[in-house]
């Protein structure tokens, strides 16, 4: 007798896999083993990352994580790595077949940002945070204007940017998470 897919309800584990990417724009060099410690609790693998100086933050470090692994892992890496002191990053998910694609930004300053993104990486916005940001805004255009900007996440690109700048010359390393 053959065996039947799964229905729809009930994906399969393969559709629960995903990956995606961790960039480490600035970390102090003195918690850079204990970064990977954080890193290695969420993923259950061994991770070995190229840290290279930041050249707009001295005395930082920064570092680029290709990951895989289950759904939901970007959502726990942010939260692993936002308790460390003076970190700015982001951690990316790419969709699958019952998720969206997401990106985290996180900045000392301005805490954690969450934002869909499409096949593109365009941010997506949905219909409750627009209805959300026109009742904030009572008929202000300044302050309309003020809530797109967070639920585009400007403020935390603004930050990020010039850490970004570093990240066309790094390697990448690569990591497959146990299952």
């Amino acid at each position: 007798m053959t065996a039947l897919p799964p229905p729809l309800s009930q994906p399969s584990h393969q559709h629960l896999k995903t990956g995606g990417y961790l960039f480490i724009h600035a970390l102090p060099s003195t918690v850079t083993p204990h970064l990977r410690w954080a890193i290695e609790s969420v993923v259950k693998n061994a991770v070995s990352l190229n840290w290279q100086e930041q050249a707009a933050c001295p005395g930082h470090q920064r570092a680029e994580l290709n990951w895989s692994g289950q759904q939901g892992t970007a959502a726990q890496l942010a939260s692993a790595l936002r308790v460390f002191d003076g970190i700015f990053f982001e951690v990316t998910e790419r969709a699958t077949l019952t998720t969206d694609a997401v990106r985290f930004m996180y900045t000392p300053s301005l805490g954690i940002c969450a934002v869909g993104t499409d096949v593109l990486g365009n941010f997506t916005v949905t219909e409750d945070r627009v209805k959300y940001a026109f009742e904030q805004a009572e008929g202000s255009f300044e302050a309309l204007y003020q809530e797109f900007s967070l639920m585009l996440g400007e403020p935390w690109d603004e930050q990020l940017e010039p850490l970004r700048a570093a990240s066309s010359q790094s390697n990448i390393t690569h990591i497959n998470q146990k299952m």
